[in-house]
């Protein structure tokens, strides 16, 4: 009999104990969890600007000016209205722009997700060395200026924002931010499924 009871009470201490290690396992895994999400989050937010697309093109840009005005009046000056064309190559970077108040970072027992601002134009520059004027016609007391020049580039940086299908660039650019945030998700954090959405 008292070996019975004996045995009863190992099984039931052996039970015990097993459920106080499992509870604190458990205890010791949500923790790991919750020191490793912040640590993500931190690492997410060094990321700060994430370029995903390249896209460069060339184009032709014309300029022109209308005449001038008498002082003071509405009479055009005849003659006087300048104009050059511009061609040029140039380099558009689109990604992800980081910071602490605009991506979202959760997580649960075995899921991470991501939620992510959508990607924008983080840099458009000119090929200085393929900027090339052409036709360049100066007008009646009306020449071409340094000015005018730059005032072109500005024009031609908006121009071509008009004629690209910035709509398909942007959706590409945003595929690219989800593949390269899985990517470094799973690196991280293999066990886990990673979702990435975007606001």
């Amino acid at each position: 009999m008292k070996s019975v009871l004996a045995v009863i009470i190992a099984l039931v201490v052996g039970f015990a104990g097993g459920f106080v290690v499992t509870k604190q396992l458990e205890k010791q895994d949500k923790e790991k969890a919750t020191i490793d999400i912040e640590i993500l989050k931190e690492e997410v937010k060094n990321i700060s600007e994430l370029a995903t697309l390249q896209e460069t093109y060339t184009a032709s840009v014309p300029y022109n000016t209308d005449s001038k005005k008498l002082w003071k009046t509405k009479i055009k000056i005849p003659f006087s209205n300048k104009s050059m064309v511009a061609e040029y190559s140039a380099t558009i970077k689109l990604g992800l722009k980081l910071t602490d108040d605009n991506y979202e970072l959760k997580s649960d027992d075995s899921t991470i997700r991501v939620i992510l601002p959508h990607s924008e134009i983080l840099s458009h520059e000119i090929d200085e060395d393929s900027w090339v004027l052409k036709d360049e016609k100066n007008g009646l007391f009306n020449p071409l200026k340094p000015e005018d020049d730059s005032k072109l580039r500005k024009l031609a940086k908006k121009t071509v924002l008009e004629e690209l299908d910035m709509d398909k660039l942007y959706k590409e650019a945003d595929e690219n931010a989800k593949e390269q945030i899985e990517d470094f998700l799973k690196l991280a954090c293999p066990d886990n499924e990673i979702i990435v959405e975007f606001k």
